[in-house]
């Protein structure tokens, strides 16, 4: 949600935004629910549930759950609010259930790939976990590293260690995060809150609500997606933003400021969950003690770990350094790997046809590119499946690969452009057009031929 996303937010009513009374309400379809008791029994965990709390969920509700009469009959059991007073007004973008090509690829999905593995496998139909490889393969290199780090510190072991850490960044918390990584939702709220929190030094509480709530309902949004907005005006990636001269040199130094991102994110963090308790749009409105408590926790832990413990055995001149080393070389591979897969020519809303814009499925896949293959998805925990994350953001991201020629053959059927670049070398080609975007996006408007 951006600027003017704080539309599907709780307003000032009496009844249903004291959040003093201890009550948790969200709006789905219109219809009010008191979500208080369910917090404890969500199967996606209540840190999930809180991104709903005082907003409608409609977006989130329908597209993170894959199995949709399952979860039409759990939300039948949710004790109804009647209130003259509303909660929030109704979500107004394009919703998940109201694309009919979304619907087909649903159904395809839950029909050609995850029935199967519950019957093959006993793999949960509802996409989450199964993903025990991925996660010990993370862990594995992270504590290898990091135990070169600290026996060690060299600029290697900080390079290193970095890769280790953008792996934790895609490969742990982004998928456990969306709720996909393993089927116990307490499993995900601990690799997400570890692989963010304590390895890379990102408040997972923060990235919730930024990348959920803002970035995957509304992508690409000049003004409710966050992604978009929180670069400017140092970074111009919407036509719709206003030039300055510097931006003529923006394909130069926006790969020199990646390495920057650790930094920011330690500053941000702390402003937006202490001080604006909410990210740039998206409030907090859910967020508990516990939540909080979590990222003081994450950050000692962080801190001790990264920092104090290596300078305690080998003292600020050997580990300075190796430290910044491994920062900036986590910050530099998930901006670049982030950055490529929504920043392309043709990507954007106002480049997208009328039929487009009305339809939230098509919205998601016309802004979102993929690249490389299921090699490349392992190395970066499905996050070069843009377009099937998209659509599926809680299922476990090794299923991409296989839910990727479904989404290809709809697409062909409905005429709907799919920004693929596949193969092993898909992020030489990506990357390209990606800098050609920044390169567009760097001449002043009003000299544009």
């Amino acid at each position: 949600m951006g600027k003017g996303a704080n539309a599907s937010v709780v307003r000032n009513t009496p009844q249903l935004n004291d959040q003093s009374s201890g009550r948790k309400y969200t709006q789905i379809h219109g219809q009010v629910y008191d979500i208080t008791e369910f917090a404890d029994s969500h199967p996606g965990g209540s840190q999930l549930l809180a991104l709903a709390v005082g907003r409608d969920a409609t977006i989130l509700f329908e597209s993170h759950h894959i199995r949709t009469d399952i979860v039409d009959k759990m939300l039948r059991t949710l004790p109804k609010v009647d209130s003259k007073y509303e909660l929030c007004p109704d979500e107004e973008f394009p919703t998940p259930l109201g694309s009919a090509v979304y619907r087909k690829i649903q159904q395809r999905v839950r029909e050609e790939i995850l029935e199967p593995l519950e019957r093959t496998s006993g793999r949960v139909a509802a996409g989450r976990g199964g993903c025990l490889l991925d996660t010990l393969a993370v862990v594995i290199f992270f504590v290898a590293s990091h135990l070169w780090y600290i026996t060690r510190p060299s600029v290697y072991a900080g390079f290193v260690l970095g890769l280790a850490g953008y792996w934790s960044g895609t490969g742990l918390q982004h998928t456990a995060n969306h709720g996909g990584l393993c089927l116990n939702s307490k499993l995900n709220q601990f690799w997400g809150w570890f692989g963010s929190d304590v390895i890379i030094g990102k408040s997972s509480l923060e990235w919730r609500y930024h990348h959920t709530v803002s970035h995957h309902s509304y992508c690409n949004d000049a003004k409710k997606d966050q992604d978009v907005y929180t670069s400017f005006p140092l970074i111009r990636l919407d036509d719709s933003q206003p030039w300055f001269w510097y931006h003529s040199f923006q394909t130069v130094y926006t790969p020199i400021i990646w390495p920057l991102l650790y930094v920011a994110a330690q500053a941000g963090d702390f402003i937006n969950v202490f001080i604006n308790k909410a990210s740039p749009g998206v409030k907090y409105v859910g967020i508990t003690f516990t939540e909080v408590a979590l990222y003081v926790v994450g950050k000692f832990f962080h801190v001790g770990i990264f920092l104090a413990i290596p300078v305690y055995l080998h003292g600020w001149s050997n580990v300075l350094v190796p430290f910044l080393v491994y920062g900036c070389t986590g910050s530099s591979v998930l901006c670049w790997f982030f950055i490529v897969s929504h920043n392309l020519d043709g990507l954007r809303p106002h480049q997208l046809s009328g039929e487009t814009l009305r339809d939230w499925g098509r919205w998601q896949i016309e802004t979102s590119a993929s690249w490389g293959n299921a090699f490349w998805s392992f190395l970066s925990g499905g996050l070069n499946y843009q377009i099937e994350h998209h659509l599926f953001p809680g299922v476990a991201h090794n299923l991409y690969p296989l839910i990727q020629p479904i989404i290809k053959e709809e697409c062909l059927k409905a005429g709907i452009r799919y920004n693929g670049f596949d193969g092993y070398f898909g992020l030489a080609p990506i990357t390209v057009k990606m800098f050609d975007f920044l390169k567009k996006l760097s001449v002043d408007p009003t000299k544009r031929i």
